[in-house]
């Protein structure tokens, strides 16, 4: 139920915020707006203040937003010459009054980021304990694999993050770094050590263990779940999440026999590494994250928070613009990628169970995404609508009725395909997922696998 009223608010308010930012810009270019609701269908409560009637209508997810003249085949000749009607207005008016709308849900987003920074946020790390270390390393300190790193010159190190914070931090010439090895606390000194080793030349200990699986991605369609570790790949037994990756990475498009320990049974999964686009080159991904061990909340004043919140914002955009432009350059990747409520409705679910400022988070991540997708070029989007004022500007006209309404039918037809393809997908993932839980999982005694 409560994933359900997360669902119906995530959905609703999105919506309404977007249709606010038109009605705000709407009003400042002093345009009439005939009806301003919250939800749609029937109306359950409605008012009038000045010459816009506010309603309350039956079904909360979203509303909309009606103005004098935005619809021409359906205003009469007297509301198309009004000075307050939407056609009478200034290309670059019209413009604006589009582009309300998106940029309002970016707004939202800063508003919704900047909050969940100052209520905290869950942080996760690796914990401070040696996985690899090269020899180059070893000779100028003697930190072994399994070894527990519990402080450096004094500083307590609770995550992996944290020593390398502390190295950077403070640069002495000389360090000590306390540590753990076989319950016995050791120290060590190391002179003119470059923070640089802890990226390249020592790695944490990162088990083979998935911390999450990405919707309807190879993993999750495989029937991959948060736990799992992967023991085996193929014929080479995996030790920790390096071997995992290295495999995967130099796999893509080529089918792998997983060997999979959940609980005290033994799986086996076929699975097939698709395109990491995010890449420039054709490395594989299946859509799972290493499992992070250490967890603890960060909170930070409202300066900070409003930065950290515009900065993760404009970070967010920057990706999915990316993301859209590696779509464009691997076209047949853009099947994999395309998800509609269904996809919401799981990702809500998950974000639910991890707690307020997941969800919250996630909402500041679908708002920007709802601008992005409303800022396409597409007959009947704000994109649209922001292209046909801009011809106007150019030609020193609007666009003929017959040729916008063209447009328009066209832009109807694409977004019903997208909407048909997006139900298709999550459709397709959601029974894959369900068959390959009932299909793969098929217990075998870790005696039979080795």
């Amino acid at each position: 139920m409560i994933t359900i009223l997360a669902i119906i608010f995530l959905i609703g308010i999105l919506v309404f915020v977007h249709e606010l930012g038109h009605f705000i810009v709407a009003r400042l270019n002093r345009v009439k707006v005939e009806k301003f609701s919250f939800g749609f269908g029937p109306k359950l409560l409605s008012w009038t203040i000045g010459e816009t009637e506010y309603r309350i209508s039956l079904i909360p997810l979203g509303g909309y937003v009606k103005m004098l003249g935005e619809n021409p085949d359906e205003a009469s000749d007297e509301e198309l010459l009004d000075t307050r009607s939407f056609k009478q207005k200034h290309w670059w008016q019209k413009a604006l009054i589009a582009f309300g709308g998106p940029f309002a849900n970016f707004l939202f987003a800063v508003l919704i980021l900047t909050l969940t920074y100052c209520i905290g946020i869950k942080t996760y790390d690796i914990a401070p304990v040696i996985g690899r270390i090269s020899d180059e390393a070893y000779s100028v300190i003697p930190l072994e694999s399994k070894d527990e790193i519990i402080s450096i010159d004094g500083v307590p190190t609770p995550g992996w993050t944290s020593i390398i914070e502390e190295w950077i931090k403070n640069s002495p010439e000389i360090r000590q770094i306390t540590f753990i090895r076989n319950d016995d606390t050791l120290h060590a000194q190391t002179e003119n050590f470059s923070y640089e080793f802890w990226f390249s030349e020592i790695k944490p200990h990162v088990p083979a263990v998935i911390g999450d699986v990405y919707y309807g991605l190879p993993a999750y369609q495989a029937g991959m779940q948060k736990g799992d570790m992967i023991i085996q790949i193929e014929d080479t037994e995996i030790h920790d999440w390096y071997d995992l990756h290295d495999i995967i990475k130099n796999s893509a498009d080529h089918p792998l026999h997983f060997v999979v320990q959940r609980g005290d049974e033994v799986l086996e999964m076929d699975i097939t590494p698709q395109i990491n686009i995010e890449l420039d080159e054709n490395s594989g991904m299946i859509g799972i994250s290493q499992i992070l061990e250490q967890e603890y909340i960060e909170r930070f004043s409202v300066p900070t928070s409003l930065k950290y919140g515009f900065l993760t914002s404009i970070d967010i955009i920057a990706r999915y613009y990316n993301g859209i432009s590696k779509l464009v350059q691997h076209p047949s990747q853009i099947g994999k990628s395309v998800g509609g409520p269904i996809m919401i409705a799981s990702l809500t679910s998950q974000q639910v169970k991890e707690g307020v400022s997941a969800y919250l988070s996630f909402l500041a991540m679908i708002s920007i995404i709802l601008m992005i997708v409303n800022l396409l070029p597409i007959p009947v989007l704000d994109g649209g609508m922001i292209i046909f004022s801009i011809i106007e500007g150019i030609r020193g006209k609007s666009l003929k009725l017959s040729t916008q309404a063209a447009f328009q039918r066209i832009g109807v037809v694409i977004l019903l395909f997208i909407m048909i393809f997006a139900f298709y997908n999550d459709i397709s993932r959601s029974v894959g997922r369900y068959f390959s839980l009932k299909r793969s999982n098929t217990p075998a005694s870790i005696e039979q696998q080795e």
